[in-house]
């Protein structure tokens, strides 16, 4: 702001008051001026004769034309680079370095793996072997089209509780699918939405999700993952539950089955428990400051679990579970049963959504921290890829785990080989190894997933950040956290979604709007409410609108504008018909609406605002508009809101343009006035 007068104490040009303006004192929170005026050293404009003056013009598109240019830009080359991001990165590999940071972080994760796979496909109703194969054939094919360098995929505990509750709900007694089918199936089925989502470019669709909605979510759902874990840890058997009021069931259950704890299976995965959080706690974090690698601890208590159950025959000395057959070799491929997939069409849709915005999720956090860009859309085609491909390999739906993808990460992994260097390591498993873990314990595998859920359960730690963040985050998260641990996975994913896009709703039925004063010698305006000193000029009132108006939020607007205005339309054009009216000295004249910020506007909110502006013409208050954008300027012209015969409302490209025509006209009124007032005497 240029200071009234310059440095030899003379008034600045640029700006100077009306001699004849006294404004009151300030020294209240802001001021109330006559008539007074502020003058800047350029043309005042009206927008219409600054379009003119600037040869205005509406940008041609033509959607035909640009796609055929795009096409002949496009090469083979392109074509290739867009299709197989590898082509890209590959090219820029540096060998020694990179590669030794890949091997590293590949053969750690891919020892992860192995424990992993196996546990979260008991949580997903699948037989272990399967998760093993979840993190082997779609990998492959993410190793060629995914664009995330640090995201490690395979089984996640989320998408494996989903499909866990899918297999449940259509395999077993009464139906003609076993639990394999049903999860090849919906593997086929989440791959054909994530590839029907990408050609419709619906890639940033999934971020309606808003972060409360995803912590509450994944906090549930690690309450939901660590008491299915329960009963191995116990060693008793559950009744079969429903698919609603689970987890309250099952604690209800286990309550009813603590009698018959084995105690020698509940001894296996206290140790287990202990061992793991030692090391998580204690030795892990001081392992780190001397090497990057990990230890696999995880993978020592399976081999140790699985020697001991061989050891000592567990399964039949003392009745403790055991994982059970593993095939050896890998599957041969085989299509998935598609007579069930109209039956599961609508649980699909939820888990492609979920596992695609989790990994997109993890991908943009690494890509930040490494400075590259991941193709929202791309990642749908690898992901639906890696699904299709997956399917015909006995595999369920695939997605990208928060803490293997830490581990890879802080091991050094540096692009998309450290998935095929663990893709190589479980190969290795699956060809020569996998039988031996058939007499693991399964309480083993239920402690290693317990513990690692500890992460996701100390999410909860969030929610006051989330209370603190607004109104709609903090309910958000607790109904969706709520919904899904008191009722089920899919219903408290409906609930928060719900939740999310009725706050988008909700927040656009409140624009934010002030009124706004003249800050002193100067033609800027600010928000009375927040600033004091600030001038209002007489019959003027200044109004800012933030957000879109539109069908939805054209009331809230209205009401608004008639509470700054402090009138009731219908009393005071009822008011100004009394004979014994008399107008105030300080009655509002102008109405300046500053649409600076203003979004957009739909013809349903012109509508309203045309018959809004004749209302307040009959009780002798005129609108004026002040810096809309080109697509409103646009809008309110083509529905003859503006630049037509009627032409409702005059435009200016400033709020400053506006007030000085208001003023004009104020004192020309005030001057017939005084004319009319001495021709009488």
């Amino acid at each position: 702001m240029r200071h009234p007068r310059n440095s030899n104490g003379m008034m600045n040009p640029a700006y100077s008051r009306d001699p004849n303006d006294t404004p009151e004192p300030t020294g209240g929170r802001r001021s109330r001026s006559k008539i007074s005026q502020v003058i800047v050293a350029r043309p005042h404009y009206q927008q219409e004769d600054l379009n003119n003056a600037f040869n205005y013009f509406k940008p041609k598109s033509n959607f035909y034309q640009e796609a055929l240019e795009s096409m002949r830009e496009m090469d083979t080359k392109t074509c290739l680079t867009g299709l197989f991001p590898i082509f890209q990165w590959l090219p820029e590999y540096s060998f020694p370095s990179d590669f030794i940071g890949d091997l590293i972080s590949g053969l750690t994760v891919g020892v992860m793996h192995i424990p992993q796979g196996m546990g979260y496909a008991l949580i997903a109703n699948m037989p272990p072997i399967t998760g093993i194969y979840t993190a082997f054939f779609p990998v492959f094919i993410y190793f060629l089209l995914g664009t995330s360098r640090h995201n490690s995929m395979g089984t996640l505990a989320v998408v494996s509780i989903m499909t866990g509750k899918v297999v449940y709900n259509h395999s077993g007694e009464g139906s003609n699918f076993t639990n394999l089918e049903v999860g090849t199936a919906l593997c086929f089925l989440v791959g054909i939405i994530q590839l029907v989502m990408c050609l419709l470019r619906m890639g940033a669709a999934s971020f309606l999700l808003s972060e409360a909605l995803v912590s509450g979510f994944t906090t549930g759902a690690a309450v939901y993952v660590f008491t299915s874990q329960m009963k191995d840890i116990l060693g008793v058997t559950l009744p079969p539950l429903g698919s609603k009021f689970e987890i309250v069931y099952t604690y209800y259950e286990l309550g009813k089955k603590i009698p018959e704890t084995n105690l020698i299976n509940l001894a296996i995965a206290a140790v287990a428990i202990i061992i793991l959080l030692i090391n998580n706690e204690i030795i892990k974090p001081r392992l780190a400051k001397l090497c990057i690698i990990p230890i696999p601890i995880q993978l020592i208590l399976v081999i140790g679990g699985t020697l001991l159950s061989i050891q000592y025959n567990l399964k039949e000395n003392y009745a403790i579970k055991v994982v059970g057959t593993i095939p050896q070799g890998l599957p041969a491929p085989k299509l998935p049963n598609f007579d069930i997939l109209p039956e599961i069409l609508t649980e699909s849709i939820t888990v492609a959504v979920v596992g695609y915005t989790v990994s997109v999720s993890l991908g943009i956090i690494f890509a930040k921290k490494e400075n590259y860009e991941i193709g929202f859309n791309q990642e749908l085609l690898a992901l639906g890829a890696g699904n299709v491909f997956g399917s015909f390999f006995s595999c369920y739906p695939f997605a990208a785990s928060l803490s293997r993808a830490a581990i890879q990460y802080l091991a050094g992994g540096k692009t998309q080989i450290t998935g095929l260097i663990s893709c190589s390591l479980l190969a290795v498993v699956l060809l020569f190894v996998a039988s031996f873990f058939q007499p693991l314990p399964r309480c083993i595998l239920a402690s290693i997933i317990a513990v690692s859920v500890q992460g996701l359960l100390m999410q909860a730690k969030d929610l006051p950040k989330f209370w603190r963040q607004g109104f709609f985050d903090g309910v958000t998260w607790v109904l969706t956290f709520i919904s899904v641990v008191f009722i089920s996975i899919d219903v408290g994913l409906l609930v928060g979604f719900a939740l999310s896009v009725s706050s988008i709703f909700f927040r656009a039925l409140r624009p934010y709007m002030c009124q706004m004063g003249n800050v002193p010698n100067s033609d800027v305006y600010l928000d009375i409410t927040r600033y004091e000193g600030l001038i209002e000029h007489r019959g003027i009132k200044i109004v800012h609108y933030s957000g879109g108006l539109h069908f939805a939020s054209r009331a809230v607007f209205k009401s608004n504008i008639c509470q700054f205005l402090n009138i009731n339309l219908t009393e005071e054009t009822k008011r100004r018909k009394s004979p014994n009216f008399i107008e105030a000295d300080d009655a509002i004249k102008y109405l300046i609406l500053d649409f600076t910020a203003l979004s957009y506007i739909d013809p349903s909110a012109i509508s309203t605002f045309k018959t809004f502006v004749k209302d307040l013409e009959v009780i002798d208050v005129q609108t004026l508009l002040a810096g809309c954008s080109p697509l409103v300027f646009e809008k309110m012209k083509k529905c003859n809101f503006i630049g037509g015969e009627e032409n409702y409302v005059r435009t200016y490209p400033t709020v400053h343009d506006a007030v000085h025509f208001a003023q004009k006209q104020l004192r020309l009124r005030a001057g017939v006035s005084q004319t009319i007032q001495e021709v009488r005497l």
